[in-house]
């Protein structure tokens, strides 16, 4: 079968459906095209070696993969995300539509946007495409600060509508989002829960065997946050939670990139909060270094209904990294940990039940070895990328059949 792929976001960024799945579908016997855009995310800037132009060809491992120009920007400026995502859109269409007939399309991320180049090419062209819901659109807009009832919102929500309606089938990270998209009437039968994994599992599998921290020493529990640091993540009750308690008892260090990270800079510099630490972006090959070093790795996210029926990705790498969770999600994350016994939950946004969570970890200092034995033991079972790839693989034969 001839896959057509399509995604803003693609390696070497740190794309959880990257070229490692790519491999995966060639090594099934599939060819392989990727559309996408030249690196920059999630700091804006252009990564080491690549240089922007109109189109540039790429094969590897047996991949075609098609970077094509878009605006790049990471600003605080809706009009230039927008229109991050629409020049991409646009340039990706007039490639889809010139490149050789696939047998499906598969459109990745942002969805919303590489959604419409399926509708058009099953519209076109005949081709039958898969679309895989990363974010809910417009809920994820909402709940990032854009005016809930604006005309652009319910343009948005019913054009997202018509790409699940028109999809063969439709890939979500969650029960949550599942369950949404049957209220929002899209047929049940075809929206499949395909859980994320650790893009880079194999190096942290490393790690864990060779530096397995059953034990851990006296000092402060260092706790540690490594991602975007934006309206999304509101990680100030995070912050205030941490600097509540004395150096000597917890350490929080925060690593990324995001439009608050700066402003959150200011906040603990001007707090005077000793046991805080902002540090930059580390990128994709360090970062795994970076979070052995903690003894908790905690994920946060604004209090919303959207983030309640999600899994955030940093759940999966710090489930296989074999290390405690500090949950404040709430909802379907919070009720993983709780499930699996890999940690503390806390409500998102709420300084006092996050100050619990954390004493609590302090408290019971000797425990964190087996909640990361746990975490590594559920990510293996339910969040592995050979489980979620045969998912995938069974997704793909619904709609072309091939032996899978």
């Amino acid at each position: 079968m001839r896959i057509l792929f399509i995604s803003q976001l693609f390696d070497p960024e740190y794309s959880i459906k990257g070229m490692s799945l790519m491999r995966h579908w060639v090594e099934q016997g599939h060819d392989v095209e990727v559309l996408t855009t030249f690196p920059n995310y999630p700091t804006g800037k252009l990564f080491s070696g690549y240089s922007i132009g109109l189109r540039k060809n790429e094969y590897i491992d047996g991949v075609k993969v098609v970077r094509l120009w878009s605006h790049i920007s990471h600003s605080k400026s809706r009009l230039s995300r927008a229109f991050t995502y629409l020049s991409f859109t646009v340039m990706a269409l007039f490639a889809a539509l010139l490149s050789k007939k696939a047998d499906l399309v598969y459109t990745y991320h942002p969805q919303a946007t590489t959604g419409l180049i399926g509708l058009a090419m099953r519209s076109l062209r005949g081709t039958p495409f898969v679309t895989d819901v990363q974010d809910l659109w417009p809920d994820a807009l909402v709940a990032t600060g854009m005016k809930k009832d604006g005309w652009l919102i319910y343009l948005i929500d019913r054009w997202c509508r018509s790409v699940y309606r028109a999809a063969d089938q439709v890939v979500v990270l969650s029960e949550g989002f599942r369950d949404t998209l049957i209220k929002r009437g899209v047929d049940g039968s075809k929206v499949n829960v395909v859980y994320n994994w650790c893009p880079e599992e194999d190096k942290v599998a490393e790690i864990f065997t060779a530096d397995k921290k059953l034990k851990h020493p006296p000092g402060a529990a260092h706790v540690m946050f490594a991602g975007n640091m934006g309206a999304a993540q509101s990680l100030r009750a995070l912050i205030d939670a941490a600097a509540s308690f004395p150096p000597n008892l917890l350490q929080l260090s925060l690593y990324g990139g995001g439009v608050e990270r700066d402003e959150l800079s200011r906040y603990v510099l001007e707090h005077g909060m000793k046991n805080v630490h902002i540090n930059g972006y580390v990128s994709s090959s360090e970062i795994l270094a970076v979070l052995n070093e903690a003894d908790i790795l905690a994920v946060h996210l604004r209090d919303d209904l959207l983030f309640r029926i999600t899994i955030p990705s940093k759940t999966q790498t710090s489930m296989a990294m074999g290390k405690p969770i500090l949950m404040a999600v709430g909802g379907e994350a919070n009720d993983l940990i709780k499930k699996s016994g890999a940690g503390n939950t806390a409500e998102p946004g709420d300084v006092e039940s996050i100050k619990r969570a954390m004493h609590e970890f302090i408290d019971k200092r000797s425990e964190w070895g087996g909640q990361g034995q746990k975490a590594r033991d559920f990510y293996l079972r339910y969040f592995a990328a050979i489980v979620n790839y045969k998912k995938l693989d069974a997704v793909l034969a619904k709609v072309v059949s091939y032996e899978c």
